[in-house]
């Protein structure tokens, strides 16, 4: 049975596990610094909530499904769905993802560094689509609001009371959003500007000028769809055009958790939060440095009530490739209502 994609949050004490991507040695470890028997129970009554992004580029996705499912079947977890299991359930395949699919060529970006990650049998991928359909877009309850990217309250409420399934959602959105970009004349616009500058897009070293049909419609796609913005946050036309993950970008990820000024409290995953020195450029979101000015462990927000705990164990890969023995990359969880950030060190 389908339900809400905005669903009730646990009551009680709540430790909230930031981005995992495959990392199943980090969560186990995380698990244990918590003091979480290797059931999932906790001598203290505490419950878990992932935010998502379970999935890509780490040690094994499929056993870290597996685990998280597990816990949430038990009634001692709670997930929501994040942009990297939006993008399985909608079939689209992205660097990291590859572990999912059947087969995979030479050419296939899917896979790209993350060869030896443990692949998904058939049976492991029907069952995993089938769960991730099932996990909710944000949780909340009177205190505390749980979300893996953006609380942005009108895309929760175009959301909230409808129950279809989540990739029926994001695609319905997605065909309203090309429409008006077609009623505006965008598309028409976008080809004019593809004509003359397709090929400099994907050359870092090009002088590529802000094209702002292409940035219009980047904007409208996401920021548009309730289901993305949930998903992968808010995004605006940047200053100027940078280049990143293999093309030049005319939008940026949105702060909007410096404009979050509701008495609940938020917390959230997504924007790859570094703990370590702040001038380490493979740790950037897209665009701009987003927590430039806070610490590594601060609360966000006017309220000092919005908080990040993405810090980077999706880097992990990066970092082993490397031959490093210490991690920088951490998965954390923050502790609810204490506060307290826990890493797995």
């Amino acid at each position: 049975m389908t339900q809400s994609p905005v669903q009730r949050l646990f009551d009680g004490p709540l430790d909230i596990v930031g981005d995992v991507h495959g990392e199943i040695s980090a969560l186990e470890q995380l698990l244990e610094n918590m003091g979480y028997a290797p059931n999932g129970e906790h001598p203290a009554g505490r419950r878990l909530v992932f935010l998502g992004d379970l999935v890509d580029r780490g040690e094994d996705s499929p056993a870290v499904v597996k685990r998280v499912s597990d816990l949430v079947r038990n009634g001692l977890a709670q997930c929501v769905l994040g942009n990297h299991e939006l993008n399985l359930l909608l079939d689209s395949r992205k660097e990291g993802n590859g572990w999912f699919y059947a087969q995979t060529d030479d050419h296939d970006h899917s896979r790209g560094h993350f060869r030896d990650a443990p692949r998904a049998d058939a049976s492991e991928r029907d069952a995993i689509l089938k769960w991730f359909s099932t996990l909710p877009l944000a949780l909340e309850r009177e205190d505390l609001r749980v979300v893996h990217a953006c609380w942005h309250p009108p895309a929760i409420n175009d959301l909230r009371d409808d129950a279809r399934p989540v990739r029926d959602l994001c695609e319905n959105w997605s065909e309203r959003v090309e429409a008006s970009a077609e009623h505006d004349g965008l598309y028409a616009a976008r080809k004019e500007e593809l004509q003359q500058w397709k090929k400099a897009l994907h050359d870092p070293e090009a002088l590529v000028p802000m094209l702002p049909a292409i940035a219009a419609i980047d904007a409208r796609t996401q920021s548009m769809n309730p289901v993305k913005v949930l998903t992968s946050g808010l995004e605006r036309q940047t200053s100027q055009p940078f280049f990143s993950n293999g093309r030049w970008r005319m939008t940026e990820r949105e702060a909007w958790w410096n404009e979050y000024s509701d008495e609940p409290a938020v917390v959230f995953g997504h924007y790859w939060r570094w703990p370590g020195d702040e001038r380490e450029a493979t740790a950037r979101s897209r665009g701009p440095n987003l927590f430039d000015g806070t610490s590594t462990w601060q609360w966000l927000g006017p309220l000092g009530n919005a908080m990040c705990v993405d810090y980077c164990a999706g880097l992990r890969w990066r970092e082993r490739k490397s031959g490093v023995q210490q991690h920088v990359g951490l998965l954390a969880a923050v502790r609810w209502p204490e506060r307290d950030v826990i890493t797995s060190g």
